[in-house]
């Protein structure tokens, strides 16, 4: 696991292959980035770099998922279509690439998670999304996953060494 905090989407591209070694296995490849990215409404450059993302992370044979963006609070009608936007582009994006897709939806604003600024998550709130992405990851290596009507949708179990 690598956290990147406030990185953008090259940036994360950029500093992959720091992390991710081709010699190395990697079963599971998860992608939480992009809210930063939408501080500039500019959508054909978000598309972009999550392209050159996944063109990266598909070399290294992993099961990729990628995130929603997360939705803020306080920035602005503008900036909450460009998420909304990114993450319906993001989604359906997935389903041609055969990347997985796991939908953060409104449950952080719903539940008033997010810090004072309105973008940041609280310490207690950490260790909410933590869980939920430890579940995630458990799932997806103990099933094959597949991005599938907005949630990782479990296919065939993958077969186990020794079978």
């Amino acid at each position: 696991m690598c956290c990147l905090p406030r990185a953008k989407v090259r940036e994360v591209t950029e500093r992959v292959p720091q992390f991710v070694k081709s010699t190395d296995y990697y079963p599971l490849l998860f992608f939480h980035v992009g809210t930063n990215d939408t501080a500039n409404r500019n959508l054909s450059r978000i598309k972009e770099d999550f392209k050159a993302l996944g063109v990266k992370a598909k070399c290294f044979g992993a099961q990729v998922i990628f995130s929603s963006i997360l939705p803020v609070g306080g920035r602005g009608s503008a900036r909450n279509r460009c998420i909304m936007g990114s993450s319906s582009w993001l989604h359906g994006w997935c389903r041609r690439e055969c990347f997985g897709f796991y939908v953060n939806g409104t449950f952080f604003n719903d539940y008033n998670l997010l810090e004072r600024d309105g973008t940041h998550l609280s310490r207690r709130d950490k260790g909410i999304f933590g869980n939920k992405l430890a579940n995630l990851v458990w799932r997806a290596l103990n099933c094959r996953t597949r991005g599938v009507g907005g949630k990782v949708t479990m296919l065939k179990p993958s077969r186990v060494a020794g079978d």
